[in-house]
């Protein structure tokens, strides 16, 4: 068993040029980083180990990056606690980090569930034993180990991880990424920001309305990996829109070129909530009707 685990941060946009960070945006991230740690720790493990992240004293060249330590103290700690007939199916803070959604072997953690998403309640969640099966639409699952929906609805869990990514809201911070051993394990992009936030779980959302209408959308910059959202325009407003049309989604993938400027004609379905204190809108682009090329002004 590893001593510790440490793993490097790096915020990453034009305005970190000059791998210069405010402080006030900094600090708050770290924080709730550790803070993040702890409640996944305390979820899982209760009062049976404590974890710790520290800030090592190295920083890095490119970006703005920092390393963080798990401490050894805490992984001896697990490991004796792990050792006896107590013992439970996280053992390290290896773990802790697999299931935040932090390291090679992730697959399904809680950041990628929430990337899944994209902003929008699931339709349902059923438990099978130690994994579950979260259903995306009423067409789409995922299966995710039972504590990532641990994760999931805890709510101090949630609101430090929303504070973790919050830089990426500032106006030049783009990207928020995760290295361990060398290898980028975790890429969060600033237009993946709504995916995270807290108060958008199973039933604490209250929907104000949820209507679907034939739509021109302009794309203003695309992305062709799974999970991740177009920003479009409608003419009146700009905003990011997740896509659920099948047979669109397989024509990206058999090579169909998209480019900015092109215009959509799609059926847009528009999921307007209120969260807490914050209203929400989640936008799905659920069927495709036609592609056009880029709009051209008239000679006349």
């Amino acid at each position: 068993m590893l001593n510790h685990e440490r793993f490097h941060v790096v915020y990453d946009g034009p305005a970190l040029a000059e791998h210069r960070m405010d402080v006030r945006d900094l600090a708050p991230a770290l924080v709730a980083f550790a803070d993040l740690v702890t409640a996944v720790n305390k979820e899982i493990n209760g009062d049976a180990a404590d974890v710790r992240v520290q800030v090592n004293a190295s920083f890095k060249a490119g970006s703005f990056g920092i390393d963080l330590v798990a401490t050894q103290h805490l992984l001896s700690q697990l490991k004796d606690i792990f050792s006896g007939t107590g013992a439970a199916a996280l053992s390290n803070a290896s773990g802790i980090l697999a299931l935040i959604g932090m390291t090679v072997t992730s697959g399904y953690g809680l950041i990628q569930l929430l990337l899944r998403l994209g902003g929008r309640k699931p339709v349902r969640i059923e438990q099978k034993g130690e994994l579950a099966s979260v259903w995306i639409n009423q067409t789409e699952t995922v299966e995710v180990e039972y504590n990532v929906i641990r994760l999931y609805r805890n709510s101090v869990v949630r609101a430090s991880l929303e504070k973790v990514v919050s830089p990426l809201e500032r106006d030049g911070i783009e990207d928020f990424g995760v290295v361990m051993d060398g290898q980028k394990v975790l890429d969060i992009h600033a237009r993946d920001v709504s995916s995270f936030n807290a108060g958008i779980t199973e039933a604490n959302a209250e929907v104000v309305s949820d209507v679907t209408a034939r739509k021109l959308l302009q794309i203003e910059s695309l992305t062709f990996k799974d999970g991740n959202k177009w920003r479009v325009s409608d003419g009146n407003a700009t905003y990011h829109v997740a896509i659920e049309d099948k047979e669109f989604l397989a024509k990206i993938d058999a090579g169909q070129r998209f480019g900015k400027g092109d215009v959509l004609m799609v059926d847009l379905r528009q999921v307007q909530s209120i969260d807490g204190a914050k209203l929400v809108t989640a936008s799905i682009i659920v069927k495709v009707m036609e592609h056009r090329q880029p709009l051209q002004q008239s000679l006349l």
